[in-house]
């Protein structure tokens, strides 16, 4: 597999677009089978596996829904049946946090690494510019993705960046949102809301949008609009990007992360305690801690 990204290009994005290994030319459309974590089907794959492949189904029109998992997006859907069965039904749910490693890890499962969509999103935006592959951004307040979108256009000046709206408007608005999104002609559909709303969106309307991949990014658009700043690499490389949020806006934060990121261990020792001798288990006898199928 692709080595870690370097850290000693100096600009972010050349970084990005330089040390990532591109495999479109060996990414079939074909998923990974998931591995069982906490319930939740994760597909293990790497980065550059995870862009290529929506990348190919998007040229090939491979209706796909992909969303991410952390400690956060976990607590929510064990508190809430419905947004559980919604991750359980996503084509791909990918390892957003080091708390999903971790939690995999405990019972033996590995994942490959983290991923955050702020970490290769130019490099995702790059390779749809390469390919031809178009982009509408929905969601944040009012301007940001049309800032996002004049951000990521001034970057990547052949990028196919074909509508952008955003995040407030109501269910009854909905209709007239996926009409707008169905006109654009675009590819792939990013979706930055909060969770659990943006993959509750998705679920209820994807069938309605004519866009074959449609990805649930979380606050992406407002890392690129500025309203959502970063922590220091090496701060985010191991994990602990969550501490700069906190930091940055305790007001908003600190339930997510004092009491969510403590809940979320406790839940994941005692998911991994129950589930330990799983795989020694006849494969037929093996339930995991979901009954998904994918």
């Amino acid at each position: 597999m692709p080595p870690l990204p370097s850290h000693d290009v100096e600009s972010p994005i050349d970084r990005r677009l330089a040390t990532k290994t591109r495999r479109s030319d060996e990414t079939c459309v074909a998923l990974p089978a998931p591995i069982d974590v906490m319930g939740l089907p994760i597909r293990p794959l790497w980065t550059d596996e995870l862009v290529e492949l929506l990348i190919a189904r998007a040229k090939d029109g491979v209706r796909t829904r992909a969303a991410y998992a952390n400690a956060h997006t976990v607590n929510l859907a064990w508190n809430d049946p419905a947004f559980f069965k919604t991750l359980q039904d996503m084509d791909v749910l990918y390892a957003d946090g080091m708390s999903v490693l971790l939690a995999g890890k405990l019972i033996g499962r590995e994942l490959p690494e983290r991923m955050t969509a702020a970490d290769y999103s130019d490099w995702f935006a790059s390779r749809c510019a390469d390919e031809g592959v178009s982009l509408y951004l929905l969601g944040g307040e009012p301007g940001v993705a049309a800032k996002a979108a004049q951000e990521l256009c001034e970057t990547f000046d052949t990028l196919k960046l074909v509508g952008a709206h955003h995040g407030f408007f109501t269910d009854d608005e909905s209709k007239a949102v996926v009409a707008a999104i169905n006109q654009s002609g675009a590819q792939v559909l990013l979706v930055g809301m909060s969770s659990p709303r943006q993959e509750a969106w998705v679920a209820k309307h994807g069938s309605d949008i004519n866009v074959p991949v449609i990805w649930c990014v979380g606050a992406l658009f407002d890392y690129y609009a500025g309203g959502e700043p970063r922590g220091p690499d090496w701060l985010c490389r191991n994990g602990g990007e969550w501490l700069y949020r906190l930091g940055a806006d305790p007001a908003n934060k600190w339930r997510r992360y004092l009491i969510g990121n403590p809940l979320f261990a406790m839940r994941a020792i005692g998911w991994a305690w129950k589930h330990r001798h799983d795989d020694d288990a006849p494969r037929e006898d093996q339930q995991g801690g979901g009954k998904w199928q994918h």
